[in-house]
């Protein structure tokens, strides 16, 4: 007599937690730990790091006070136990263009040095007339993370344009940079507190926005000299 008692089915195991997914925009965080260590060697004593674009491969896109740096890791930029990294100074940017394709893309820095290439739309660059992982001012990059990107690209857009109005108002005038290291200078000599020194680097800076020219106080010119 055969028995009506139904097989016993093996338990499914339980899905584990998801892999989180690491952010493609935020602080030195973002970055990969060879990248982290190239930026720290970049920086001098005075820049602050305001946001990383994470691209693919480790290809980054950091953004300082003054300047950008595009840094490029590893084989696939040529270079295999180092960084490939290239400056590019706010003013100096003629462009940020965002370029997509079905799968992938890149963000593209151009100035003077770089400027983009003629290129048809129908089709993903040739390694031979154009490889972004080896160009020092691009970033590749995975479509589907495109969003994430956005707003920093506009922030950084927007950066660059007050840099440039900044250029243009300057006249005769200190430059910007000059005023910012200076203040920077003291501070590392122990002639400003940090208190002193957030204050005069937040009095330029809005100051230079409005068109304005100042002169730093005499204690601030003549001390350490």
């Amino acid at each position: 007599m055969l028995s009506r008692t139904p097989p016993l089915l093996q338990e499914a195991p339980l899905p584990g937690p998801k892999r989180r997914r690491r952010p493609a925009v935020g602080g030195v965080e973002v970055l990969s730990g060879r990248v982290q260590r190239e930026v720290e060697r970049q920086l001098s004593g005075h820049e602050t790091v305001l946001f990383c674009l994470r691209g693919s491969l480790s290809h980054s896109l950091v953004a300082l006070d003054e300047r950008l740096l595009i840094v490029k890791p590893g084989f696939h930029a040529g270079t295999t136990f180092g960084s490939l990294t290239t400056t590019f100074y706010y003013q100096d940017v003629t462009g940020i263009q965002l370029h997509t394709f079905l799968l992938t893309g890149w963000i593209e820095v151009s100035s003077p040095s770089f400027q983009g290439r003629e290129r048809k739309r129908n089709r993903q660059p040739r390694t031979s007339d154009r490889d972004v992982y080896k160009l020092p001012n691009c970033v590749p990059i995975s479509k589907r993370r495109v969003g994430e990107y956005q707003e920093a690209l506009a922030q950084l857009r927007e950066r660059i344009e007050l840099a440039k109005r900044l250029g243009r108002g300057a006249g005769d005038a200190p430059p910007l940079i000059a005023s910012l290291e200076r203040i920077a200078s003291l501070r590392r000599s122990g002639a400003l507190s940090e208190h002193e020194y957030a204050r005069l680097k937040q009095v330029l800076l809005e100051s230079a926005a409005r068109g304005a020219t100042i002169s730093l106080p005499s204690r601030y010119t003549e001390a350490g000299q």
